[in-house]
């Protein structure tokens, strides 16, 4: 397996319901995944492309945890998602709030740098071969014929509950009342009394934290190398697009219904143009409804 989001084990005989798994386990980490970029795209106004390497700094981190440290393989990914979370504050600290003034499109062509910096610093840092976690997924059950591993119900029961309490976090908390204000009207936020520069480093820790949970999973049901953030980064923008830009909770459904898309596309075309499928679904969703499937902006407009 190469460093991307992939299928759990060995290829399973069975009927279609089979690759639903597959798919909900492929959905459940992008979700975890593309959430934060969507966020940091509504409060800062940009597309954060240094976000892919996000995954692979918690992937390598988490691997050091566990392997090295002999750290449990939760406590390594929880490590590996705050340490991360942290990082990306810092940088948000150190390059972007700088030139936040300067417009999206220096925002953008700064993230693309910064991801060749974090990725020449992992090549240095931990090499450029495949790493692999020393986990397993458990012993397999079949439900009504369909057979699922407790690696598997864990990645999903994990994204699931991360994505409830951020959804509980925005809607039942005041931070995250102040986040959603941010993101709809800045200078309104502003004019409130809402801090935005602590808005803005909440939803960078937010982004980071969940990307950090995915890029570990990631390295657990497939390997860890330097190019797993660049190979994720496409499936992270196609989701986002895909859910529309507007929308955290539109980017989480278009999250399930690409990985869906992807594994049950391998019941008639081989695996290796999975991520092939995701494109030509987002092209043709995109001729048809070009903000995105969920875009909050198409429906303001409708109304």
């Amino acid at each position: 397996m190469t460093a991307g989001i992939h299928n759990v084990g060995k290829p399973r005989k069975g009927v279609a319901v089979q690759y639903v798994i597959f798919g909900l386990v492929t959905g459940s980490i992008l979700a975890m995944a593309t959430v934060g970029f969507s966020m940091v795209r509504q409060t800062e106004g940009f597309l954060n492309i240094a976000h892919g390497q996000f995954l692979a700094l918690a992937a390598f981190l988490g691997l050091m945890a566990s392997r090295d440290w002999g750290v449990p393989t939760w406590a390594a990914a929880l490590f590996a998602a705050i340490a991360t979370g942290v990082a990306a504050v810092i940088l948000s600290v150190v390059v972007f709030e700088p030139i936040r003034q300067k417009g999206v499109l220096v925002q953008l062509f700064s993230s693309v740098g910064v991801a060749y910096i974090i990725y020449g610093l992992l090549v240095m840092t931990f090499g450029a071969n495949l790493q692999h976690y020393e986990v397993t997924f458990g012993s397999s059950y079949s439900v009504m014929g369909v057979q699922i591993s407790f690696g598997e119900v864990a990645i999903i029961v994990t994204s699931a509950v991360s994505i409830l309490a951020l959804h509980l976090f925005l809607t039942k908390t005041p931070a995250g009342i102040s986040i959603r204000a941010a993101a709809g009207n800045p200078d309104l936020a502003r004019v409130r009394g809402i801090s935005t520069r602590f808005v803005s480093y909440q939803v960078w820790f937010i982004a980071g934290f969940l990307a950090g949970l995915a890029g570990v999973m990631i390295g657990i049901i497939g390997s860890v190398g330097p190019e797993l953030g660049w190979q994720n980064i496409l499936l992270i923008l196609a989701a986002a697009v895909l859910g529309g830009l507007g929308s955290t909770y539109g980017v989480i459904m278009a999250s399930l219904l690409l990985g869906l898309a992807m594994d049950l596309s391998a019941l008639v075309i081989p695996t290796e143009y999975r991520t092939v499928v995701a494109f030509v679904a987002l092209i043709i969703v995109l001729l048809v409804r070009p903000s995105g499937l969920f875009s909050v902006r198409q429906r303001k407009q409708a109304a």
